[in-house]
């Protein structure tokens, strides 16, 4: 990055800043933090375990794994509504 490029981009920074103080004081904060996606993890658990569950134990087998898939996730939604 040149030092043309960082003096445009110094540029629109106060501009920003003097422009939407809002805005600036809202990018200026750290984020959260980003989640482990345990959600789409337990989708993608239930989507590669059914075939050989269904193979290998039929729908009494395919039953207990989704009954299993909705403990877990309801599980994981209410330990994310008490925090």
């Amino acid at each position: 990055m040149s030092d043309d490029d960082r003096q445009v981009i110094a540029d629109l920074e106060k501009r920003i800043l003097l422009s939407d103080p809002e805005f600036a004081a809202r990018m200026a904060d750290q984020p959260a933090g980003v989640r482990f996606p345990t959600v789409s993890v337990l989708c993608a658990i239930l989507f590669i375990l059914v075939p050989p569950v269904m193979l290998l134990f039929g729908w009494p087998g395919l039953i207990i794994v989704v009954d299993l898939f909705i403990a877990a996730l309801v599980a994981v939604l209410l330990h994310r509504r008490q925090r």
